[in-house]
């Protein structure tokens, strides 16, 4: 089904298909551990290296690649169960850097109930290939639709107040919805209320930079990008006209990221039917 959406959109979406630069190609996926990636994120405490993770079908898994794409560890989450991992994101509390998986894939709209789970960044010895963060060092934080349920593979945490946003795929116009961690209770389930449409359909991945200026949300053909002005708002950033990064159409690309130093941002592809995937990195 999602192959059907892809040609639809590819032909028929008033969005249209951004005009592509060139982009760098960085390095190319090669592990078998790594055929279903569904986000990526920077890490804040490795420098040059990327927090990635498969959707369905993997463990409660986060790898750590480079930017070669190559596979430097593996990191397993303890006693929790990820069914559809679709995005992560990165976030400071206190000073300290944190991730947050989303376990909110939905495709068939059959889990009323979806989870976030928020843990801190790991810091990795380059001398170990593989890590477990302890259960009890994980948050999980649950949450449902208050109008119905959905399918979503996008989210990002403004780092200027650490709420949470997560946009919906599978709508007609992709819809935003936000939560807080001091909402989120040991074992309550959190309600979310749409907050506004975005002029973009079947979302795929969104991130924030560091700083919170600019904001990227892409689909399978295209990457819209908002400025957002000091002291702005998210949703009167979101509000405003955005522009069409380039982008250069992947298989399946499903991710992004932004640079934390340069003014890049990153993409990478799942692997269907086995084809390639690469790191790629954009100016904009």
């Amino acid at each position: 089904m999602k192959y059907i959406w892809l040609i639809l959109l590819s032909l028929v979406s008033e969005l249209g298909v951004t005009k592509a630069q060139e982009p760098v190609k960085m390095g190319k996926l090669k592990s078998p551990k790594l055929t279903e990636v569904s986000g990526i994120v920077s890490s804040c405490t490795h420098s040059n290296l990327f927090w990635v993770h498969n959707d369905s079908g993997d463990k409660a898994n986060i790898y750590l690649i480079d930017t070669l794409a190559d596979l430097k560890a593996t990191v397993h989450l303890a006693g929790i169960n990820v069914v559809d991992a679709e995005d992560i994101a990165s976030l400071m509390i206190d000073g300290v850097p944190y991730l947050l998986l989303a376990d909110m894939g939905n495709n068939l709209r059959n889990r009323d109930t979806l989870s976030l789970f928020l843990f801190k960044e790991p810091v990795l010895d380059k001398l170990n290939k593989s890590y477990v963060v302890a259960r009890e060092d994980i948050m999980e934080i649950k949450f449902r639709y208050k109008d119905k349920r959905r399918d979503a593979e996008a989210l990002f945490v403004d780092p200027i107040d650490n709420m949470i946003y997560i946009i919906s795929k599978r709508d007609f116009r992709s819809t935003l919805f936000r939560m807080s961690f001091s909402d989120a209770k040991l074992g309550a389930v959190l309600e979310l209320s749409p907050l506004m449409q975005l002029p973009l359909t079947f979302a795929t991945a969104a991130d924030i930079r560091q700083d919170g200026r600019y904001i990227a949300i892409k689909n399978l053909t295209s990457i819209f990008l908002w400025r957002r002005d000091e002291n702005q708002d998210i949703l009167s950033a979101l509000k405003r006209p955005y522009t069409l990064a380039p982008y250069e159409i992947e298989p399946q690309g499903e991710a992004i990221c932004f640079d934390r130093n340069k003014r890049r941002f990153y993409t990478i592809s799942e692997r269907p039917f086995g084809l390639d995937s690469y790191l790629y990195a954009y100016e904009y």
